[in-house]
């Protein structure tokens, strides 16, 4: 077990990727507070090869003097590692190796933690908890490269793992844990109802401080049940899960404020609070390639749970409860309708908005007989007279 999940801290190396992300964006590039905060994170830990490598890819000047300083103790903390490695040693669970692996983490040495921690999973000999450790190991440092495929890789393995060990049901840790990081890999493939109901799941219990601290694990449960969850289900999964409200209060009340804006139908602040959210998924790695459809959805879901409510609307009046104008309104309106995912239409004349009631209908498919008494009221009479039409027919075919 690594110190971070010993003392429940998330390491440097991990929190320093979102800082190096934003370092990337256009917004970021001259803020020089950004930057002295990242550096002086690096050059306290001696993060090396980190160091080097965001260099290069930001086009930093190498400083060569504070560069030295810190290969230096590294080398003189990776010989007092191999020093207190006993190579008499056969059992490989007795062996340093996971100091081994958290320090070439934590400098940046990305090649070499992967080389330590793929012989321990590729070695069939060590136990089946040991392989698992070290495949959540090659997880983390995947995460670290932003590579997607290979974390998705992991999970498969992981998983695999455990359902080939006898103690199918023993390892209640493990299992926990690989929520967390399935539901993480999750986000980055946009399925934000698997993530949502693995977060949800693994809240009381979250210790993979080591992958995130529980502050962001709030903050996805939120981002993605928001969107995925149905209100009712909003209501019995967020509203009374104590430990998520307590944790929304103290550490992230601006999130509590975007859920609740939306959920209490406050619809001009869910707007304010949606722009203040797309400004957060832009700065974050694992969120950034999905904004867009992330907030195109939040509207369309906001838009959709307004309308169910009536059966007309004015235009105007739409335009005042989002705090827009009404061309805005009737332009997102008409692009919604026009995709299939606003069952409506506009009459621009009257200056309305048409709709049915869309309760029971899945978004994104048409409208059924199920969505409203008067739809099962026509459908009823068009079913009749087909009915009639075709009695008609045969009794002019049948001889009597």
């Amino acid at each position: 077990m690594s110190d971070s999940e010993l003392c429940h801290q998330t390491p440097d190396y991990i929190l320093l990727v979102k800082t190096r992300f934003k370092l990337t964006l256009t917004e970021y590039q001259n803020d020089d507070n950004l930057r002295n905060e990242f550096l002086d994170v690096i050059i306290r830990e001696n993060m090396a090869n980190y160091y080097e490598d965001t260099c290069k890819e930001l086009n930093w000047k190498i400083d060569e003097d504070v560069l030295n300083k810190m290969k230096h103790e590294n080398e003189i903390t990776l010989q007092k590692l191999e020093s207190s490695e006993n190579s008499n040693l056969e059992d490989i669970e007795k062996k340093n190796w996971r100091e081994k692996l958290e320090f070439f983490c934590k400098v940046g040495d990305l090649d070499h933690a992967t080389n330590i921690a793929s012989t321990i999973f590729k070695d069939e000999t060590n136990s089946t908890s040991i392989r698992v450790e070290a495949t959540f190991a090659l997880f983390r440092i995947a995460y670290i490269k932003n590579n997607v495929r290979s974390m998705g890789k992991m999970i498969g393995e992981i998983t695999n793992l455990m359902e080939r060990s006898c103690s199918s049901g023993s390892n209640w840790c493990c299992r926990n844990k690989l929520k967390v990081y399935e539901a993480v890999y999750c986000l980055t493939t946009r399925n934000f109802s698997r993530a949502a109901l693995l977060l949800l799941d693994c809240i009381p219990t979250f210790e993979s401080y080591e992958l995130l601290p529980f502050k962001e694990v709030v903050e996805y449960t939120i981002l993605s049940g928001i969107i995925s969850l149905s209100r009712s289900d909003i209501d019995s999964q967020f509203n009374n899960n104590g430990l998520l409200q307590q944790a929304l209060l103290t550490e992230s009340p601006k999130y509590r404020e975007y859920l609740y804006s939306l959920y209490d139908c406050h619809y001009k602040k869910f707007f304010e609070n949606l722009a203040w959210i797309e400004t957060e998924l832009k700065r974050n790695w694992l969120l950034h390639p999905h904004y867009r459809y992330y907030v195109r959805e939040m509207r369309l879901k906001a838009y959709s749970q307004l309308l169910q409510a009536y059966r007309t609307i004015n235009l105007n009046r739409m335009a005042m409860e989002f705090g827009v104008t009404e061309e805005y309104i009737e332009q997102e309106v008409a692009r919604f309708i026009a995709s299939g995912k606003l069952h409506c239409k506009i009459d621009k004349v009257a200056g309305m908005i048409v709709t049915i009631s869309a309760a029971g209908c899945n978004r994104g498919q048409a409208p059924t007989a199920k969505c409203d008494r008067g739809l099962i009221y026509q459908n009823t009479i068009k079913k009749g007279d087909a009915l009639l039409n075709r009695l008609k027919k045969l009794g002019q075919v049948i001889d009597y």
